[in-house]
């Protein structure tokens, strides 16, 4: 330890360390980036089969993709009831032209990320990885939401965590109350449960996957977009795989009426969990209100996660 703090004395003091603003050769400083950048344009087609192709150029190394289908719970039967909850948990499985191995395989071999969620309204499957696998990433996104198997073992596999995941849900209130307010407050489709009932999990099967698919998954009902990708290279790769996709009737949405509403369930808790729902004509489509309600929401607080680390949760909390 002396010795090196020697060494290091006479090293700080040596005229030969060079200052650190002393130019380095060969090393050649990017320019600086000009006053005035202007923004990225999202470029958009529609192809004649009703399917819209978006995409937004962006100067990073890594593109997301994702493909949105206008389809949620509010579009399920009595029959269906559950279906989008389970066609999340199916998703990235085994197609007709992929086994499951496979696509976890593909996936990992150029260090993507997928991931699938369902609302009321949309199914949403997402896939990022490095700009270089762009055609890798569309032509496996497209499969797996075009072409699922719908293997029995696969869906009786997953219907099993479902039921394990209920039984956890049942001892979450805050995930039970979002339910219970769209119960109470709507009639009609807006009020079918997102999850899958317990009731449903026995009934359902590939046939009643297959069949929701082919009613929803129609090309005036799907947007694939992307980030980081340039627009005619984005189109030359996904029109071809999405050109042939059926048009699909107009949509017409399954009517809910807002009717307001109160639930309670007693529950052996020393904490209570409340909350206080209205209605947004429009809903998600009314752009202007979305964006004002969104930051209304970072405003105030939202979600029950005490971390400091962003806005509107926690400790930053006005509620």
């Amino acid at each position: 330890g002396r010795s090196g703090n020697l060494a290091a004395a006479r090293y700080a003091t040596s005229s030969a360390v060079a200052p650190l603003d002393t130019p380095l050769d060969s090393v050649s400083l990017p320019p600086p980036l000009p006053d005035y950048v202007a923004p990225s344009e999202t470029k958009i087609k529609t192809l004649t089969n009703g399917v819209r192709i978006a995409s937004e150029q962006l100067p990073t190394p890594a593109a997301s993709i994702g493909l949105f289908i206008n389809c949620g719970s509010i579009y399920e039967t009595p029959i269906s009831s559950g279906a989008s909850h389970l066609l999340e948990r199916m998703a990235f499985k085994s197609t007709t032209n992929r086994s499951h191995l496979r696509v976890v395989r593909e996936v990992e071999a150029i260090g993507g990320n997928t991931l699938a969620s369902a609302t009321r309204e949309c199914m949403t499957y997402t896939f990022d990885a490095l700009k270089t696998y762009v055609p890798e990433m569309v032509e496996l996104l497209i499969d797996c939401v075009r072409n699922p198997a719908f293997l029995e073992w696969e869906i009786n596999e997953e219907l099993q965590k479902i039921k394990a995941e209920l039984e956890e849900v049942s001892k979450n209130p805050e995930r039970l109350i979002l339910e219970a307010v769209h119960s109470a407050g709507y009639s009609g489709a807006l009020a079918n449960p997102l999850l899958v009932p317990e009731s449903a999990i026995d009934r359902l099967n590939s046939d009643i996957l297959e069949e929701f698919v082919t009613e929803n998954y129609k090309g005036n009902r799907i947007v694939l977009a992307a980030s980081g990708i340039e627009h005619e290279e984005f189109l030359q790769i996904a029109e071809p795989l999405l050109s042939d996709l059926p048009a699909g009737p107009p949509l017409n949405e399954p009517k809910s009426v807002y009717v307001g509403g109160d639930f309670r369930r007693r529950a052996d808790s020393p904490s209570t969990h409340f909350a206080l729902a209205f209605e947004v004509p429009g809903g998600w489509n009314n752009e202007k209100d979305t964006v004002t309600l969104t930051v209304l929401q970072m405003l105030m607080g939202g979600g029950g996660s005490f971390s400091a680390g962003g806005p509107g949760k926690g400790m930053h909390s006005r509620l």
